[in-house]
């Protein structure tokens, strides 16, 4: 194979995968790293309590004792917390990624402003 090709073809894999890594993250606004307790409710009305590592407009990374599966719809309960949080928070969101025993999660409404204030602050 000619030097030229092999050059030409590393260099368009190294463009590739630059874009991948790109596309993989789809997060909307700045992610604001926090440490608030939370409280998951889950189908059947199991809840489980965690922890938010970071948010921002569009979803968050939560970590928390249980595995959850790519998908699996949720309400997040960002609990009351003094000199941060006044009164608790629920949004509604869905599990984008896993690696347990953290995961991301996307909000179902772009931009809660109960949200939004927070990150202000």
């Amino acid at each position: 194979m000619p030097l030229a090709f092999r050059r030409a073809r590393r260099e368009n894999s190294a463009t590739l995968s630059s874009q991948l890594e790109n596309r993989s993250d789809r997060r909307w606004g700045a992610r604001v790293e926090v440490d608030l307790p939370v409280r998951l409710e889950l189908s059947r009305g199991r809840n489980v309590a965690g922890r938010m590592r970071n948010a921002s407009v569009s979803g968050a990374l939560i970590e928390c004792p249980l595995e959850l599966p790519v998908f699996t719809p949720l309400r997040v309960e960002i609990l009351a917390a003094p000199n941060r949080v006044p009164a608790p928070i629920t949004l509604a969101a869905r599990v984008v990624r896993a690696e347990h025993p953290h995961f991301g999660v996307e909000w179902r409404d772009f931009e809660p402003k109960s949200l939004i204030s927070l990150l202000e602050a």
